[in-house]
């Protein structure tokens, strides 16, 4: 029985060490696209330098940055989670800050469902932006913000209940 024991903590690491890889990957994808914003809102493609498109466009390019940030950041909460839950030594998290604190996996569980619910605000906000001005909003963006809201008012409540 302790050679199972052992051999799931084994496999609990593989998932740490490429959800963290994960998280690296989206960082490097998120400081590129915030590069390729700075080149759109300074003239670096065929729209004018410091001109109002290029500043939208810059705008939409931030926000999905933004959104590649949020997704690295979601990867290493799960990532570390999981570390503190399986392999982490009790004890060994001394010192860190009360939101990587994990003790179960309902913890975890919460903590991911509040940034996916981040996650989905920013959706909105950049499928917001990508509507060209003076169009008709199409009625698939203005349902995210109810899914939005319909997503968090769930998760409060699960938060709430303790479960």
């Amino acid at each position: 029985m302790t050679r199972i024991l052992v051999w799931t903590r084994s496999i609990t690491a593989i998932a740490v060490v490429f959800t963290a890889l994960g998280a690296v990957l989206m960082l490097v994808v998120g400081a590129a696209t915030t590069v390729r914003a700075a080149q759109i809102y300074l003239g670096g493609t065929k729209l004018e330098a410091f001109g109002d498109e290029a500043a939208l466009k810059a705008t939409i390019e931030m926000v999905s940055s933004l959104d590649q940030f949020l997704l690295a950041i979601v990867l290493l909460i799960f990532a570390f989670g999981v570390f503190r839950l399986f392999i982490a030594p009790e004890g060994g998290a001394a010192g860190l800050p009360d939101w990587l604190m994990t003790t179960t996996v309902t913890d975890l569980k919460t903590k991911l469902l509040e940034t996916i619910a981040i996650l989905l605000a920013v959706l909105f906000l950049k499928s917001a932006l990508d509507v060209p001005p003076n169009a008709v909003i199409p009625w698939s963006v203005l349902v995210v913000p109810l899914a939005v809201g319909i997503f968090s008012a769930s998760v409060w409540l699960i938060r709430r209940s303790g479960h």
